[in-house]
């Protein structure tokens, strides 16, 4: 997570045709602004970073199932569209297995991250 530089763990054939692989392809590597919405040390982490007028936040969760509150008032005004990807339910038998939703936002919208046990979550928030 400290790490400046875009990354992937692991060589990018072993992400290809996985759910959610679209949007690595289009994450930045670079970003006008950071910050950290959500934080408890040892627990959970929740890292927003702006590339233009783009957001994208995700959060890394630890051996814990817990349900995060994210506020995105870090938004500036106006409409946005929220990609969300989430665990799915039955993630502790398919750990490859997403949510994926799409809703339009403001900046006064909260947003609730259902974080699996050694989970997470990640957002793409595009201004409309």
């Amino acid at each position: 997570m400290e790490n400046h530089l875009t990354s992937l763990c692991d060589t990018p054939k072993a992400y290809e045709g996985q759910p959610g692989f679209e949007v690595l392809r289009t994450v930045p590597g670079t970003w006008d602004e950071i910050r950290v919405p959500l934080a408890r040390m040892n627990e959970h982490v929740t890292v927003a970073r702006r590339s233009g007028s783009d957001w994208w936040v995700g959060s890394l969760n630890n051996g814990a199932e817990r349900n995060l509150k994210l506020e995105l008032d870090f938004l500036s005004e106006g409409d946005y569209q929220a990609t969300i990807y989430t665990d799915a339910e039955d993630v502790d038998r398919n750990p490859n297995h997403l949510d994926r939703q799409v809703r339009k936002v403001t900046r006064k919208d909260i947003i609730e991250l259902n974080l699996a046990k050694d989970g997470g979550a990640l957002l793409h928030i595009r201004r409309l």
